[in-house]
């Protein structure tokens, strides 16, 4: 079974909401995305998982490698 999976690295995400709209947008159902956001200083990892759980995003947090990381998998329309 092949794995679609894409992995962005989010380290840098400043505005959340553009950047996120951005990314979604080539997002295609069935697919999962990693954003790898690292050692997540400003908190960015609670505000990214916040917006795309409001958006209806199938999302879990994960701590791999010494990063955070958010899972995303675009629920089935």
């Amino acid at each position: 079974m092949e794995r679609n999976e894409k992995i962005i690295n989010a380290e840098s995400i400043m505005n959340t909401d553009a950047t996120l709209s951005n990314i979604l947008n080539e997002f295609k159902e069935g697919e999962t995305l990693v954003l790898d956001i690292g050692n997540n200083y400003f908190n960015q990892t609670d505000d990214i998982y916040n917006a795309l759980e409001s958006k209806g995003y199938d999302v879990k947090k994960s701590f791999r490698n010494g990063r955070n990381q958010i899972i995303i998998n675009k629920r089935p329309q």
